[in-house]
């Protein structure tokens, strides 16, 4: 079904605004008092905002104290009248006051929010359905998510322009041609695996006369040997490097290669881009100067010149490994090659923001795709509770396709995708940032699931604050580079990007869907969960540490953080750990009596 633009940006309106309703509540940021009972253990809320504005609108209550909001259901009550809530920006002018937002942070709000409805438009106006997208190239795919699960602003794209946005938008589904520059060896490092040099990764990513021609354009200016070649995204050639970089253009230091003549396509990242042209060739994640969600999207160079030994030690652990690399095969999608520039001026000024720092360079990820085996897919965990025109959801059709009842597939899956994610935790404190965009499920030609994959290894992997013996054979580039928490709050890399970021959604889909029971659905997950304990005992005082069956946990409250927008322009990205507020009960820890968890 093809929606006109205006359809499109009344119903992308819409999700949004009843997106913004539950997760703005879930965060205590919004106060609904309850109403009346009404349907399938919904109730009636209604907000009251200064004004003598009032939003009523459906939901119910579900695992970790969240909201799910019936589809429609908002309305806006102002001036005796009652209209449809479907634009997220009348609601944030109305709750300006309530979310302390005031001048040029209401403004940044409001033209974020704007951008984000725009992009979800664009999505809506070329949707699949759930059947079309379970089986769509997993590249491809992306381009059709409704990004990040909880954050509301989440496809703001800060610095991106309308033309960008059709260019450059994984929505937009257009490819994208990466530029290549030469940069001088005393701006620019590599790094690479063992098993990989320039010349190989090089040759493996460009054809025979494209390299010629670019070698040809160096030799003119250069010995070729005194340079690194680093692809580009255009935006990034266009707005960063045409303007902070012209010294280094003019005066050959740096110098533009061309255009590469394989065609590439966006992940929701923006940044990270996969060949559509040669899939068996490297994804390539890139530096793109715009903020989206909470950071500007460059690249640090020391999380991107760690990749490489990151990525060697984590493959040596799984190799020693048999339950990871033998019985559940989860798979880890290495960096194998990285390079990061370093600018002469800003490069040298360590109080200027750190997006100054992160504007050149480029890693290169072992695609997915060229693994599969015959009759295997591979599906983002993004992509599961996405719902069609139609309300079908992509869990809901792989469960009902595989024909095995919904309690059996999610006991495989969960299986899966947390007994592996514990190991790498409880033995070798190993925490991974396993959110939606950076797990893959594969399934076979039934639609079960078959093995899980996880991606993102720079500033995505850190590690506990105590030595295990895993860690002496930690490379010094990885283990300057890599974060250290206490227990309690790297287990928060699953009930963040997990627990809450992902499972809380998807009991209320298959509530919907196939009348799954939510404490059913959680008594699988602490089933799976507690088995782990169980069976192994030596790692029972550093499960019980990571807090994992405690009776309430930490709330992570990412819209708060965006809301306050503090810290776009601090000195360093990542100096502490996500904004919490608040503690709600924890579903692994006991079944909730009124059966929401």
């Amino acid at each position: 079904m093809t929606l006109t633009d205006a359809a499109a940006w009344r119903a992308a309106g819409s999700l949004v605004t009843h997106k913004m309703l539950g997760e703005l509540s879930y965060e205590a940021m919004l106060r609904p008092r309850p109403g009346e009972p009404t349907r399938d253990g919904h109730r009636t809320w209604l907000l009251d905002l200064p004004g003598g504005v009032s939003y009523r609108f459906e939901a119910r209550r579900g695992a970790f104290e969240s909201w799910t909001v019936l589809a429609g259901s908002a309305v806006r009550l102002a001036d005796g009248a009652e209209t449809p809530a479907d634009d997220p920006r009348t609601l944030v002018v109305d709750a300006r006051e309530t979310l302390g937002l005031t001048k040029l942070r209401l403004a940044d709000v409001l033209a974020e929010l704007t951008a984000t409805v725009t992009n979800e438009a664009a999505r809506l106006r070329r949707a699949p359905t759930a059947a079309e997208l379970s089986t769509m190239d997993y590249n491809l795919a992306d381009g059709h998510l409704t990004g990040h699960p909880r954050l509301v602003l989440n496809k703001g794209r800060v610095g991106f322009s309308a033309p960008d946005r059709a260019r450059y938008a994984p929505e937009a589904g257009e490819d994208v041609r990466l530029r290549w520059y030469a940069v001088h060896r005393d701006l620019a490092q590599f790094r690479s695996v063992a098993d990989l040099d320039a010349a190989t990764l090089l040759h493996h990513e460009l054809d025979d006369a494209q390299r010629a021609e670019f070698t040809a354009r160096v030799a003119a200016v250069g010995d070729p040997a005194d340079y690194a070649w680093v692809p580009v995204h255009p935006w990034q050639a266009d707005e960063i490097l045409g303007t902070l970089y012209s010294a280094e253009l003019a005066t050959g230091r740096m110098i533009e290669l061309g255009e590469s003549a394989d065609a590439y396509r966006p992940h929701q990242t923006v940044r990270t881009l996969a060949n559509r042209s040669r899939p068996e060739r490297h994804d390539v994640k890139t530096a793109v100067s715009v903020r989206n969600t909470l950071v500007y999207r460059g690249l640090n160079s020391a999380a991107t010149l760690a990749g490489p030994s990151v990525t060697e030690w984590l493959r040596r652990v799984d190799a020693a490994d048999p339950l990871l690399s033998e019985k559940y095969r989860f798979a880890l999608l290495g960096e194998v090659a990285s390079v990061s520039v370093r600018h002469p001026l800003f490069g040298a000024l360590e109080e200027l923001p750190y997006r100054f720092h992160e504007t050149l360079g480029a890693l290169w990820r072992e695609p997915l795709v060229a693994t599969l085996a015959e009759g295997e897919r591979a599906i983002s965990f993004a992509a599961l509770p996405y719902r069609d025109a139609s309300g079908e959801a992509v869990l809901t059709r792989l469960i009902t396709q595989a024909g095995d009842g919904a309690e059996v597939w999610l006991s495989w899956l969960f299986d899966l995708l947390l007994t592996p994610l514990l190991q790498w935790l409880l033995r070798y404190g190993v925490g991974f940032c396993p959110h939606g965009q950076n797990l893959i499920l594969v399934v076979d030609a039934d639609s079960r699931p078959v093995r899980v994959a996880i991606k993102d290894f720079a500033q995505g992997v850190d590690l506990m604050d105590e030595e295990l013996p895993c860690y002496a054979d930690l490379p010094p580039e990885a283990d300057a580079d890599m974060l250290r928490w206490p227990a309690h709050l790297l287990a928060q890399s699953l009930f963040s990007s997990v627990f809450s970021g992902q499972l809380r959604f998807w009991a209320e889909v298959l509530l919907d869907d196939v009348g799954l029971a939510r404490g059913d659905f959680w008594a699988l997950v602490r089933e799976v969960v507690g088995r782990y304990r169980d069976e192994n005992p030596d790692v029972a005082e550093r499960f019980d540490a990571c807090r994992l069956f405690a009776p309430d946990v930490e709330r992570v409250t990412l819209n708060r953080e965006h809301f306050a927008g503090q810290g776009f322009d601090k000195v360093d990205r990542d100096d502490e750990f996500d904004v919490r507020w608040g503690r709600v009960p924890n579903p692994l820890h006991a079944p909730d009596p009124d059966g929401a968890w």
